[in-house]
């Protein structure tokens, strides 16, 4: 038996939370995780299934995506990191999207009657790949960073802080990809997203509201780049469906399972894989019989 603490938690549970413990000035992840799906705890994930592992180490790059702010006083080649315990901001919050805000609060709080912001990133002023980079910083998957973290913010490019890999169609057609943690470059990947000018993570996030598991809110706004009305939309699959308009999401966007993120839950003998929304837009046939199949009882219920 050992005892060890719960100093950090990581993840907002809707899928679940694993916990992080401090040795000194290192960080190490616990082995277990609260799993929300099943509501029992799990292995981590990650983490092996058949062995308690009490030495996987916490980076740097860990803490980029689930804190706001690290300072590292070890660097990067000696492994575990250690953090200074007094210099990290926990959670992800307004800064992470907007950029420091030290400069901003001190200057508004001298001018309270100017109300444009001089010293904040407003995401929405900036050029479509600004914006794509600011979420892909923590949605785009393996990144290999060339330099420290932390130093990149919104409003910078991302490549010059990171070498990035991008999908390409053979990838993805060949199922050469998770469903988790490179949303960016599943979107990217979509037919959606390469025939649009426009079309960002913005377009159908807004960060600032709760709206997670909204399909109707967010299948509205794919009907705002798609004519309903024209006739390549009036596939067999879309004339046959009630009130097409309120979910296009579980056909193109269906949950699928993760390789990623799978655990070993109690009385199970095989890893149990999270079901995640996938990014890659496009026509999944399987999930649409389902769908379709799904719909039709509903309609006999009723």
């Amino acid at each position: 038996k050992m005892t060890m603490r719960f100093d950090m938690i990581i993840g907002s549970g809707t899928k679940g939370q694993s916990f992080l413990s401090w040795r000194g000035n290192k960080l190490f992840q616990l082995p277990i995780t609260y799993y929300t799906e099943a509501d029992q705890w799990s292995n981590s994930p990650g983490l092996r299934a058949d062995k308690i592992v009490t030495d996987k180490p916490v980076t740097s790059r860990c803490l980029e995506c689930h804190t706001s702010f690290a300072e590292a006083i070890s660097g990067p080649p000696l492994e575990p990191m250690e953090f200074d315990h007094n210099k990290i901001i926990l959670g992800v919050d307004c800064e992470r999207c907007h950029g420091p805000g030290a400069r901003h609060v001190e200057f508004q709080t001298k001018n309270p009657q100017e109300k444009s912001a001089k010293f904040i990133v407003n995401p929405a002023s900036l050029s479509r790949q600004l914006q794509l980079d600011a979420c892909a910083l923590c949605h785009g998957s393996n990144m290999k960073k060339t330099k420290p973290s932390f130093q990149f913010t919104t409003g910078k490019n991302l490549a010059d802080y990171f070498t990035i890999s991008s999908l390409n169609d053979n990838a993805v057609n060949n199922g050469n990809i998770d469903v988790h943690g490179n949303q960016y470059g599943l979107m990217a990947a979509s037919k959606c997203f390469r025939m649009s000018q426009q079309l960002t993570c913005n377009s159908c996030h807004n960060s600032h509201e709760n709206e997670k598991g909204n399909v109707q809110l967010f299948s509205q706004r794919c009907i705002t780049c798609h004519n309903t009305d024209a006739a390549a939309f009036k596939t067999t699959s879309h004339t046959g469906l009630v009130a097409i308009e309120k979910n296009c999401i579980d056909c193109h966007m269906p949950k699928l399972p993760s390789r990623l993120i799978a655990v070993k839950l109690q009385g199970e003998e095989r890893l149990r894989a999270s079901l995640i929304r996938s990014h890659f837009i496009s026509v999944y046939p399987e999930e649409t019989k389902k769908f379709i199949s799904a719909q039709s009882k509903n309609k006999k219920t009723k």
